[in-house]
């Protein structure tokens, strides 16, 4: 199932072009976490990108606080198949489906500019990640994991 959930995701999300732009135009792309996202993201495919990369710069709501929101969708693949190699990781792939922020609002602009750069081919391959990763936990979700995954139905839709 990894495998074909895996094949699936790298279908559905392109290789080419890169992300025109990398950074949140009002981020100032200096420091720690902004080099290490430099370092370990731009200018690479996201089929090159590990989620070794990934817990080297942070949590993915702090990459979404300074990837913009084209960057952020093209390099989340990336992070979904990689959680696939590593499920202690499950819980940075659910949090990188949702809007950035406490309430997880939908109504906010960098979300809309993330949803809106997705195709449809892309979410059906994030609703299809999402059930099967509901799946392939049943019974032994952790409740934290259960909830995020209960959010993401609510936002994605047809989950279930």
């Amino acid at each position: 199932m990894t495998l074909d959930l895996s094949a699936l995701v790298t279908a559905a999300f392109p290789t080419e072009p890169l992300p025109g732009t990398f950074w949140i135009d009002r981020v100032a792309a200096a420091g720690d976490i902004p080099g290490e996202l430099a370092n370990r993201f731009a200018q690479r495919r996201w089929t090159e990108v590990a989620l070794g990369d990934w817990l080297m710069t942070g949590r993915p709501s702090t990459a979404r606080r300074y990837l913009h929101p084209d960057a952020f969708r093209y390099y989340l693949p990336s992070l979904l198949v990689g959680v696939l190699q590593d499920v202690r990781y499950l819980d940075w792939a659910l949090e990188a489906l949702l809007p950035a922020g406490r309430r997880h609002r939908t109504d906010r602009t960098d979300w809309k500019e993330f949803w809106d750069g997705c195709s449809e081919t892309q979410r059906d391959a994030i609703r299809s990640y999402l059930r099967q990763v509901r799946a392939m936990l049943g019974a032994t979700a952790a409740p934290v994991e259960q909830h995020l995954l209960d959010e993401l139905e609510m936002i994605w839709g047809r989950v279930r």
